[in-house]
């Protein structure tokens, strides 16, 4: 279209400077110069028609040039667009793991000291009711033993002022009195709540009368020495 346009202005361009001449007083034969008119557009013609495929072809290849370029660089853009949402998606996803993996680490770090503990309190429970246990039934067995040695005791103390009295019934009558003293029989004395036992003494009542083998059988021993109010 460019080129029909072309032709059409040198065309018209001829024509005019024809009319200016015969305007101005030129006398030349008419078809003359429209034979040049012609062979001038032919002319035009063929110059452009020639120039046209390299023009036409130089701008093609500008114009797809550009467009490749242009492809290219909207391509390296998306690709490029597309990696940095790639890595951006792996480091997402690895911090979530990370995240994830260390949730998992703590949660199993407290299940591990919860667990703990309360195997410890198992054991301090378990170990008190076993001390527990074990100082009542050592207190139950000493209370039981502090009871029987009572309770012998208390026997061979009723045994012992049973025979006492006993003997001292029987033999009250045995030991004689000289001078504010009274003294025991042969075989026989006179015993002391501090059990010392003497030959002869100023208060009987004071002591228990018995043989001198029950008083040994008892605990007692000889007084080693005498007083005012007793004597060996």
């Amino acid at each position: 279209m460019f080129f029909f346009s072309l032709i059409a202005i040198v065309y018209f361009a001829i024509r005019w400077i024809i009319n200016h001449f015969i305007k101005n007083g030129v006398n030349k034969p008419y078809k003359k110069y429209t034979f040049i008119s012609l062979i001038a557009a032919v002319i035009f013609l063929t110059v452009g028609t020639i120039a046209s495929p390299t023009h036409r072809s130089s701008a093609d290849q500008t114009s797809t040039s550009s467009r490749i370029s242009s492809k290219h660089k909207k391509k390296n853009a998306s690709n490029e667009s597309k990696r940095k949402a790639s890595i951006s998606k792996a480091n997402s996803i690895k911090e979530k793991e990370s995240s994830e993996s260390a949730l998992s680490s703590s949660k199993k770090e407290s299940e591990s000291i919860a667990a703990s503990k309360s195997e410890s309190k198992e054991d301090s429970e378990s170990i008190a009711s076993s001390e527990s246990e074990s100082s009542k039934k050592q207190s139950e067995a000493e209370s039981s033993s502090i009871a029987k040695a009572s309770s012998e005791s208390l026997v061979a103390s009723s045994s012992s002022a049973k025979k006492a009295s006993e003997t001292s019934k029987t033999d009250n009558a045995s030991y004689t009195q000289n001078g504010g003293w009274t003294t025991a029989a042969s075989g026989m004395v006179f015993v002391s709540d501090s059990n010392k036992y003497y030959t002869s003494v100023k208060n009987p009542g004071n002591y228990q009368y018995m043989t001198q083998s029950a008083a040994d059988n008892s605990g007692a021993k000889p007084a080693p020495r005498g007083n005012q109010y007793a004597r060996p």
